[in-house]
């Protein structure tokens, strides 16, 4: 036995390696990863027992936080003596642990499997209904063929709920009564272990065959597109709006498939909310006349086929030369051939180089073709919203799952949520502003730049200022370049184009869908209520209101770059000057790393970095309070502080040398730790830096009165409230004023008044 550190994101098992080990895990978190399925193991779990009766692992395994782990030399189930024979408390030990994993597992199951049936008898009765309400109202039927040939969730040998109720039970017992139950002999133990390794292996592969189930057949209730079970719902209450017959038939039904949406939780609370306001908000009786255009297209999808030329595909449309192309071509076969991909190495350095300025190059070249082209192949789709020009070189499982996400591309895009592709549109298409480069030059600066250095004219100047294909060039040969790099990890090995090495399980389970991305963001804002809220003017001189600072809410940009990274960026804490645009947030498009991790991090940055911005030439000046000042006169100063104990001292002095003595990574960690644990009343924090966050990153409501009994934060509660009731009591007096000279709060200023009940 040996005691292993793994450092948080660390890929340190991969399935399929020869098994080498079982590690017991002491501290931390460790996420196992298969096909369709990913499964966190907390402190107490075994990995590897999963695959004790077998050759090689089943799992790849990530390290979701720094951990420790006792490492136990393992490679067939013989080896199992030799660990008893060290302690012989260890026989008890690892059998808990078989029994505990395995009615977790088996849990797992009985959850997925209740799950699909349920899903698969509610789409069968509500799409029943549905054609019965459509021969009521005498309205048309919309064709949904494949609601119609969805099949029920059939499993080959579904486990016994004897097995269930047998492992639900034996995992309840204490470690006293199990030494007992085995009396210490290693063949009963062994015999325990291999029979709950046995169901847990079992338990894994119909999990992910229900999970598969209900991935592809849970968007025919609901989606993000209008392809879906409640707009054909929706449709005919148009329709039949127009009849003069009474809908509360229709309206019935609509309601019982929302309450199912909701209850199902396979669906996301921003995706609910967006969907279902639509509806919510539709006049009916007002808009009885519908118009004839039909909104539902069902369309069928394209078939994978294998050994395609799909490089050709995308260097023909992008119309690169030929002779480059030629050179492209053989420089990616050389580097497919590669014993070693990852070597850093003159030669390999050199080749990696190569192909990345001439990725870049023909990805400039297919972006300003699909403006001119938008009929693209999914080749083409690939290759610009994931970086795929290759299908030996991604594995053909991957390719295949890529060339089906290329009909779902919807699934990864949201009001603030872009792929690097849509990104890139929407400022060509005026909607956005190109993001600041390496050196902090926006667009705006940078064209100043080129003036004063004699590069372009004045009137060459103005011309540049509004043509957005410029703006275009700027974000990909700067933001584009940059971030795809630093968010795939490994900057000193990165290749642009995606390569099986880089995919841990599967396509699906590593894609940052937008609604991934707006739950992790949704969880940080219900703990951290203040993060995204601005102060900004507001003034109505009509009514006598020439300045008021009010409270508003501008959430982030997330783009998604076209690698399989392990690293999120905050680039820019604001898209301009103003206050009031929106952040940039930088992720992989497929990551392994838990989205709500990197998550936790870049808005940590992001407080830093705004604070500093409002702040200015003055954001470490202590004479003026901020988060920023304050925290760096706390770290700059820690070894004089009373309020700090010897052993708190020593912990922000390891910390500092972590970060380098960047004094924004030890806030960043700092934040992480206030989010995650202290939010549920786990200490991780000094006083001094408690104290801090919590004046300029308070928690919400529901978490302070859930805190509030616990007298190491009952000081700093009571003073925030008696500051937000000031801040409150003005508010509501001008609001006040303003009613009374016939001003009215419209939604901006609700909003306000909102943010000090939070």
């Amino acid at each position: 036995m040996e005691t292993v550190k793994i450092s948080k994101g660390r890929h340190f098992l991969r399935k399929g390696d020869k098994i080498k080990g079982l590690f017991v895990i002491l501290q931390g978190s460790v996420r196992a990863v298969s096909k369709n399925d990913e499964m966190d193991m907390q402190a107490g779990s075994i990995v590897g027992m999963l695959e004790s009766a077998s050759d090689s692992y089943l799992c790849d395994y990530v390290a979701n936080t720094d951990c420790v782990l006792y490492a136990y030399p393992y490679r067939q189930i013989d080896d199992y003596k030799k660990i008893f024979a060290s302690d012989e408390k260890y026989v008890a030990v690892f059998t808990m642990g078989a029994m505990h994993q395995a009615a977790e597992m088996l849990g797992r199951y009985d959850m997925f499997c209740k799950m699909a049936q349920r899903f698969y008898m509610s789409l069968m009765d509500f799409y029943g209904e549905y054609k019965k309400l459509c021969n009521d109202y005498q309205i048309a039927e919309k064709p949904f063929q494949r609601i119609s040939s969805m099949p029920p969730a059939r499993l080959n040998q579904p486990i016994a709920k004897w097995t269930m109720e047998y492992y639900a039970k034996m995992s309840t017992l204490s470690l006293k009564s199990m030494d007992q139950f085995l009396g210490r002999d290693y063949c009963i133990g062994i015999g325990e272990i291999q029979n709950a390794v046995c169901w847990m292996v079992r338990s894994k592969e119909l999990i992910e065959t229900l999970k598969s189930y209900l991935g592809v057949y849970k968007e025919l209730l609901l989606t993000s597109g209008s392809e879906d079970l409640f707009q054909m719902y929706f449709e005919l209450a148009r329709k039949a709006s127009g009849t003069g017959m009474e809908l509360e038939p229709i309206f019935q039904k609509i309601s019982e498939i929302m309450k199912f949406a909701r209850e199902c939780r396979l669906f996301s609370e921003k995706l609910i909310e967006a969907r279902f306001s639509e509806y919510e908000s539709y006049d009916f009786y007002k808009s009885a006349e519908l118009a004839e255009t039909d909104i539902w297209v069902d369309e069928p999808m394209e078939e994978y086929e294998e050994g395609i030329d799909y490089l050709g595909q995308i260097l023909a449309y992008a119309q690169y030369d030929e002779g480059k192309a030629e050179a492209f071509t053989n420089a990616l076969r050389q580097y497919k051939n590669l014993p070693d991909r990852l070597a850093t190495t003159d030669d390999v350095r050199k080749l990696r180089k190569q192909i990345t300025q001439d990725f870049y190059d023909i990805y400039e070249l297919a972006f300003y073709r699909s403006l001119e082209n938008a009929k693209m192949s999914p080749a083409v789709k690939m290759f610009l919203n994931f970086g795929f020009m290759d299908e030996e070189l991604a594995g053909a499982d991957n390719a295949h799952s890529l060339y089906d996400l290329t009909q779902q591309l919807q699934r990864c895009k949201a009001d603030n949520v872009f792929t690097i592709y849509e990104w890139l549109m929407s400022i060509y298409r005026g909607e956005n502003e190109p993001s600041r480069n390496e050196f902090d030059m926006d667009f705006t600066n940078y064209l100043n730049e080129q003036k004063k250095t004699g590069r372009i004219t004045a009137a060459q100047m103005g011309e540049m200022a509004q043509d957005t294909k410029q703006k275009v060039d700027f974000e990909m040969k700067n933001m584009f370049v940059s971030t795809n790099r630093a968010t795939y990890g490994k900057i000193s090995t990165f290749c642009p184009i995606l390569c099986e090495d880089d995919i841990i399980g599967t396509v699906e389970n590593m894609l940052i869908t937008a609604e991934k991305a707006n739950n992790a963001l949704d969880t940080i804002r219900k703990i951290d209520f203040s993060l995204f809220y601005r102060e900004v003017g507001y003034s109505d001189p009509e009514h006598e209101v020439n300045m008021e600072v009010i409270q508003k809410e501008v959430l982030p940009n997330v783009i998604l770059m076209p690698n399989a990274g392990s690293k999120a960026m905050m680039w820019q804490e604001t898209a301009g000057i103003k206050k009031d645009t929106s952040a940039r947030f930088i992720f992989p498009i497929f990551t392994v790393v838990d989205v709500e991790e990197m998550m936790i991090e870049v808005s940590g940055r992001f407080r830093w970095e705004m604070c500093r911005k409002i702040q200015g030439v003055r954001w470490n000046d202590i004479t003026e309070a901020s988060l920023t000042s304050e925290y760096n006169d706390y770290i700059q100063y820690y070894r004089k502080n009373h309020d700090l104990s010897p052993d708190a001292k020593q912990k922000v002095k390891n910390a500092l040398t972590k970060a380098k003595n960047n004094f924004r990574e030890v806030f960043v960690k700092d934040y992480q730790s206030w989010i995650r644990y202290e939010s549920k009343g786990s200490f991780r924090l000094n006083k001094v830096s408690r104290d801090i966050i919590f004046r300029y990153c308070p928690f919400n409501k529901e978490t302070r009165n859930m805190l509030r009994a616990n007298p190491m934060y009952r000081e700093m509660f009571e003073k925030y409230e008696i500051l937000k009731e000031r801040k409150k009591r003005h508010t509501e007096l001008w609001y006040d004023r303003y009613k009374k000279k016939g001003g009215e709060i419209n939604d901006e200023l609700q909003a306000n008044w909102d943010f000090y009940d939070m």
